[in-house]
C-alpha cells in the first residue's frame, strides 16, 4: 500500500468527493467510490466515506492506494510559492504579489489560487498535513506586500483585538505621479463607494471617517516616494487619498492615474508593526522592495532612505 495527497484547486470547488478523487488521481470514479467506502480517503485529516461529500479549495486529500492502483500526477500546475517574512507557531507574515487575490471571491479567475489558498497548499505539502490559518485581514489584488495570518486558535482573538484598539501600524510605500509639495501631511477625508455600483471609491461627505498620515520620502522628475501609514482602514484608502491629493499611484488607472505609467499600481504594504499574540512583544515585519519599483525609482532618480 502507498499514500498519496492531493491539495483540491479552485476549479473543484463544491464538487462531489468521488468525482473529484477521480479527477485528481486518474482512478475511474468506480475505484475512487470503493475506496472512500473502505475509509481509505481523508479530508483535512479526517476519514470521509460519503462519496458525495462536496468539497471546498484547498481541502488536502490522502488517499491510501493499493499496489494495483495507477495514479496519474497532480494534473493543476502547482502555484509559485509565497515568500515567508515571519513564521512562528502563532502567526504567518507572507509577501503577496501583486495580481493575487488575497482570498477567495467572485473575482476570482479560473485557474488562479487566492494567497490564503497558495500558503494552505505549501505548508500543507511540506509538513504532510493542513496548519491551521486564518486571515487576518486583506490587501487589493493589485497591491504587493505584507499579509498576515494566524497560525493557532489561540491568536485569533489577540490579533482582531489589536486591530480593532489600534495596536497595528500599517505602512505602505506608494510610487505616485506628480512632486508632492510637502514633508509631510495627514488626510482626513471621509470614503464611500463611487456612483454606479462600480469596484471604485470616491472622497465624499457622507462617507465612513478614514485617516492616512503621509509622508515624502524623495521627489523628482515628475513622481514621488510616499510613506502612507494607516489610520483607520477602509477599502482602497491609499489608492483614493492619493488620487484625492492630486497624487495618483503610478499605473492605477482606475484613481485617474496615466495609462501606461506603470505596468500596474506601484503600491506596496512594507510594514506591519504590532503586538505579538502571545507574548505582546512588539514585531516590525517588513516586506521587501518589489523589483518593478526598481526601474521606476531609478529612471525618476528616486531613492530610499
Amino acid at each position: 500500500m502507498s499514500r498519496v495527497q492531493r491539495i483540491l484547486p479552485p476549479e473543484l470547488e463544491g464538487e462531489r468527493l468521488d468525482r473529484a478523487l477521480a479527477a485528481l488521481t486518474g482512478l475511474s470514479r468506480r475505484r475512487a467510490r470503493t475506496l472512500i467506502r473502505e475509509g481509505k480517503v481523508a479530508r483535512n485529516g479526517k476519514p470521509l466515506k460519503v462519496e458525495g461529500r462536496l468539497l471546498g479549495a484547498a481541502d488536502v486529500l490522502e488517499i491510501i492506494l493499493e499496489a494495483e492502483d495507477e495514479v496519474a500526477e497532480a494534473p493543476f500546475p502547482e502555484a509559485p510559492e509565497l515568500s515567508i517574512v515571519h513564521r512562528d507557531r502563532w502567526l504567518v507574515a507572507v509577501d503577496k504579489p501583486s495580481g493575487m487575490l488575497s482570498q477567495p471571491a467572485a473575482s476570482q479567475r479560473p485557474g488562479d489560487l487566492a494567497a490564503d489558498q497558495v500558503l494552505l497548499r505549501q505548508l500543507a505539502g511540506k509538513e504532510g498535513q493542513p496548519p491551521f490559518l486564518r486571515l487576518v485581514h486583506r490587501l487589493d489584488r493589485v497591491t504587493s506586500g505584507l499579509l498576515l495570518f494566524a497560525a493557532h486558535p489561540q491568536a485569533l482573538a489577540p490579533l482582531d483585538r489589536a486591530w480593532r484598539g489600534g495596536e497595528v501600524e500599517r505602512i505602505y510605500l506608494a510610487l505616485v505621479e506628480g512632486e508632492a509639495g510637502f514633508e509631510g501631511i495627514e488626510v482626513d477625508a471621509p470614503i464611500t463607494r463611487a456612483p454606479g455600483g462600480s469596484w471604485r471609491f470616491q472622497v465624499a461627505e457622507g462617507g465612513q471617517p478614514a485617516k492616512t498620515a503621509v509622508e515624502r520620502l524623495a521627489a523628482g522628475e515628475g513622481a514621488s516616494v510616499l510613506r502612507c501609514r494607516l489610520l483607520t482602514g477602509r477599502t482602497h484608502q491609499v489608492r483614493v487619498h492619493l488620487a484625492h491629493l492630486g497624487l495618483p499611484v503610478l499605473g492605477d488607472t482606475l484613481y485617474g492615474a496615466r495609462k501606461g505609467s506603470a505596468p500596474r499600481p506601484l503600491l506596496h504594504a512594507y510594514q506591519l508593526h504590532l503586538p505579538h499574540p502571545r507574548t505582546r512583544e512588539r514585531l516590525v515585519l517588513e516586506a521587501p522592495i518589489p523589483e518593478d519599483f526598481r526601474p521606476l525609482l531609478d529612471r525618476c532618480q528616486l531613492s530610499l532612505p
